[in-house]
């Protein structure tokens, strides 16, 4: 029998990219499967051209439900689909037309409980091939966990996952974790699997070009959530035994990329929010416990960031807020000289 696989995709205000994601799954070469697509309360055409495909093929399940989140929505979607695994598509997305045929070839080839491939990064920059899972099939769960830690690899899509694992554990996205909630999951997910696989081709095609998504306006008002997602990391690394040394090392790259990200945004933002208040906020960000606990194991082999840490580790913030505004110039004439050419 051929085992069936359900799309889970969150809508909201994706007008724009919907059209181009549906008509990739919907033209997969593996066909038994049922798309699971849940408005999340959109107020745009997202729901009338859902619609216009759902009439077209009845693969396509559609669920609406007031604004909640991209958590609750994909929760739904779990709840409510009938295949044996499952990936995630994102509504600003699409996928090769062999993704899922791939995944699950590899997935029943194997008997992993988790199948990842590589992803086409769509940005303004270009377009790059990449993955953060380059192993063997014999790599353990703390090595595997490692890499769902690095780059992107906490994210849910291009993976395939047991639907028995979700359930059978009770996994389901917090919604009171409002970013970073996929990388949870994904960690409380790879704690109940015993083996993994991954495939080489990039089947995934990740589009940055949409500058209105959630993943790009991350205030700093974030902190608190993401230091509600470190203390549930730790959770999952101690029920899975891992050393305290590289539970630390994971947790302190995870805080140090977010506060160097916030300093960033504040220099971009400082013609905006105001010198006076940009200094005020990464005061604040640098003086939370959480964060000074730390702090001073901050470090990068970056040749651009190796100054933002030196800056941060020893409070200038001053200092570190106007290299980040050079830096941010230094981007842009990039961006300039790149569309000259």
């Amino acid at each position: 029998m051929v085992p069936k696989v359900s799309v889970i995709i969150p809508v909201y205000n994706c007008e724009k990219y919907i059209s181009e994601c549906l008509e990739s799954v919907l033209n997969q070469t593996y066909t038994n499967i049922d798309i699971i697509i849940v408005n999340d309360g959109s107020t745009d055409r997202s729901e009338e051209i859902v619609n216009e495909y759902k009439e077209k093929d009845n693969r396509i399940v559609y669920y609406s439900q007031e604004n909640s989140g991209p958590s609750e929505a994909r929760n739904k979607g779990i709840l409510n689909s009938t295949g044996e695994y499952l990936v995630f598509v994102d509504s600003d997305d699409t996928i090769n037309k062999y993704y899922i045929e791939l995944l699950i070839k590899q997935m029943i080839s194997t008997g992993s409980d988790l199948v990842c491939c590589g992803y086409k990064d769509i940005s303004e920059y270009g377009v790059l091939n990449y993955t953060d899972f380059n192993f063997d099939n014999n790599v353990s769960v703390h090595a595997f966990m490692d890499m769902v830690c690095s780059g992107t690899g906490g994210v849910l899509w291009s993976k395939l996952y047991k639907k028995e694992i979700i359930i059978n554990n009770g996994l389901r996205m917090d919604k009171n974790i409002f970013m970073c909630e996929d990388l949870i999951f994904i960690l409380q997910y790879v704690s109940h699997c015993t083996s993994f696989s991954a495939i080489k081709e990039y089947l995934y095609n990740y589009n940055r070009l949409n500058q209105s998504s959630i993943s790009s306006n991350i205030s700093i008002n974030y902190i608190q959530n993401y230091i509600k997602v470190f203390r549930e990391m730790e959770n999952v690394f101690n029920s899975v035994y891992l050393n305290e040394y590289k539970k630390r090392k994971i947790i302190t790259k995870e805080i140090q990329d977010i506060v160097v990200k916030l300093v960033e945004q504040q220099s971009i933002n400082i013609k905006v929010t105001g010198r006076r208040n940009a200094i005020c906020n990464i005061k604040k960000i640098l003086s939370i416990p959480y964060v000074n606990e730390h702090k001073d194991a901050f470090s990068s082999d970056d040749y651009f960031y190796k100054p933002y840490i030196f800056l941060i580790r020893n409070n200038f913030v001053r200092t570190s807020i106007m290299y980040g505004v050079c830096l941010n110039i230094l981007r842009n004439l990039k961006k300039k000289l790149k569309k000259r050419k």
